[in-house]
Formats: C-alpha cells, sequence, structure tokens
C-alpha cells in the first residue's frame, strides 16, 4: 500500500525538524500510540493500538531512521507484528521538509507499507481507508503542536 500526501505548517523549516526528530514531542502527535522507548539517535521502539475493520490489535513495532539529511529529508524504516493476529507490518516512510514563503514549511510524506497476515485478508480498500483516517488525526495533530510549541517561544 502506497500513501503520500503534504502537511503544510506555519513555522520555519528548521522548527519543523527539530520537532520531527524530537521523539517525544513527534510521537504525541500519532493516533493510537500507547509507548515508545528511544534505543538510539536513530532507533525507537513502540506499541500502537489500531482498529482496521473488524479487527484490534496491537502491533510492537521498531522504527530506524535509514536515511537522515538534515534539515531536508529523512527515511524511516518500521517492521511490526500485531499482538492478537500476528500480522506482520513493514514500510518505508520518506519525509521531506521545503521552506515556503513567510515561514512556513511544507512537509511531504511517502510510504510504502506492506502488510501480512490476517490484516492483509481485509484488503486494500479497507486498510488504505483505515490509514487515511489516521493519516488525516496525526496531520491534525502534527500542525497544532507544532505551531503551538512555536507560538509558546
Amino acid at each position: 500500500m502506497k500513501l503520500s500526501g503534504t502537511i503544510d505548517v506555519d513555522v520555519p523549516a528548521g522548527k519543523a525538524w527539530d520537532f520531527v526528530n524530537d521523539i517525544g514531542r513527534f510521537s504525541s502527535c500519532l493516533p493510537g500510540l500507547e509507548k515508545v522507548t528511544q534505543i538510539d539517535d536513530r532507533t525507537f521502539d513502540g506499541i500502537i493500538g489500531a482498529t482496521v475493520g473488524p479487527i484490534s490489535g496491537k502491533f510492537s513495532f521498531r522504527s530506524t531512521i535509514v536515511e537522515n539529511a538534515p534539515p531536508k529529508a529523512m527515511v524511516v524504516r518500521t517492521e511490526g507484528t500485531d499482538s492478537v493476529t500476528k500480522s506482520a507490518m513493514s514500510g518505508d516512510l520518506s519525509l521531506t521538509l521545503t521552506e515556503l514563503e513567510g515561514n512556513r514549511t511544507q512537509m511531504a510524506y511517502y510510504a510504502d507499507v506492506d502488510i501480512k497476515g490476517r490484516l492483509a485478508i481485509l484488503g486494500d480498500m479497507v486498510l488504505r481507508a483505515t490509514a487515511t483516517l489516521l493519516l488525516e488525526e496525526f496531520s491534525r495533530r502534527l500542525k497544532r503542536a507544532l505551531e503551538a510549541d512555536v507560538k509558546s517561544v
């Protein structure tokens, strides 16, 4: 499953980059995230709860920054397993930040996600609809948190 889009925020690219690289602040925007633990400067583990169609579960995952070009781009590889269905998920997320006029930033993302197991049986349409809803909520939270963070400085 491939997902892409942009999130425009009213903050300079440097501030957006700092936010994305602060796992505590960034992870607070992820819907369903129950726990995140930073292993080192490029790796973190976590647990995220999600409902896909009629199935609810918890994914234990490990994410690793595999490419990093501050303050413009990064690629993060994530692999995880659902505790209920034992479905496996792996994916790469590419994030590119572009400074716009007026201290604004466009965050472009591209995700290539592969799901195997019982969750994959639900089909691309159900998975895509769930992912789209989660991305919309994430985008709202990220925009709100980033812009509030800059205003409080």
